[in-house]
């Protein structure tokens, strides 16, 4: 059983369930708590000795090329997530292909490695995008989350054949790792982390990935430096349900991530990158 740890490295202010409250033009303006709460997750995977898949906002290296150098510095793997956090599927192809090839080239410049994977942010995809990315020499995408009840979440119609537990060879070419979930009598349950790791109780959550991996030795999480920000600035001017699933739970999650991560040890889990678990299997 293989076990795939990955963050989306971004400031609390730029989420976009606040898009509507904090106008990029503040950001800048914006208290900055990305490096803290980023510090929390190496904290724990150096405690327990595991590898993961950061995929950082190209702002959030521009501004802050530290965070970069640290997370890289521990063995652990920089991924692409963009540069402004904008959702990928709304950007022109034009558009689309400068936000990635900006971003890569700031993480590159700072780690001296090639960036080979990409997440767009709130895991806006589509099959143009899958194509950009083939065409700019990535070598996989872990954007695609079959979670349909969110609307940002993007579709690829061309996600292709399955080669792996977890990955699928698109007909773009590009290796595509989507987010874990179950299926039950119809409907799609998400596990993959995020707002729903944060929602569920950890009782329900951790016999879920249990049942996950007994049906697919393959999982797939991932979560926010912002998650572990229990005492976050309150954004009182948005809607009632992205408030709920903007702060719900924050003041758990550093305890129930830990205990998955005990949890996911003791149920023998390997863990790698998301780049180590691709060149195993092409």
């Amino acid at each position: 059983m293989i076990c795939l740890l990955t963050f989306d490295i971004e400031e609390w202010f730029q989420v976009e369930n606040l898009k509507r409250a904090i106008k990029k033009a503040d950001w800048e303006t914006m208290q900055s708590s990305v490096e803290k709460n980023t510090t929390i997750i190496l904290d724990l995977l150096a405690q327990h000795q595991i590898p993961a898949t950061f995929f950082v906002l190209g702002w959030i290296a521009e501004k802050n090329p530290k965070i970069v150098r640290t997370i890289a510095g521990q063995g652990h793997e920089i991924g692409c997530h963009g540069y402004g956090h904008d959702l990928a599927d709304k950007l022109s192809g034009e558009q689309i292909r400068t936000d990635i090839q900006e971003s890569r080239d700031l993480l590159e410049n700072i780690t001296g490695k090639k960036v080979r994977g990409y997440r767009a942010p709130s895991f806006s995809i589509n099959d143009q995008i899958l194509k950009t990315l083939k065409e700019l020499d990535f070598l996989y995408d872990s954007s695609f989350n079959p979670f349909k009840l969110n609307t940002r979440h993007g579709t690829i119609y061309g996600l292709g054949q399955k080669i792996a537990p977890g990955c699928y060879l698109t007909d773009s070419g590009l290796y595509e790792l989507p987010l874990s979930t179950l299926y039950a009598n119809k409907l799609t349950i998400p596990i993959g982390g995020g707002a729903y790791f944060r929602i569920y109780p950890g009782w329900l959550f951790r016999p879920l990935v249990r049942y996950k991996l007994k049906r697919e030795p393959l999982y797939n999480f991932y979560l926010h430096p912002w998650e572990f920000e229990p005492g976050q600035p309150r954004i009182k001017n948005i809607k009632l349900n992205y408030k709920f699933r903007h702060y719900y739970g924050l003041k758990n999650t550093e305890k129930k991530f830990t205990k998955l991560l005990i949890f996911l040890k003791k149920s023998g889990c390997k863990f790698m990158t998301m780049e180590e678990y691709v060149d195993r299997i092409m």
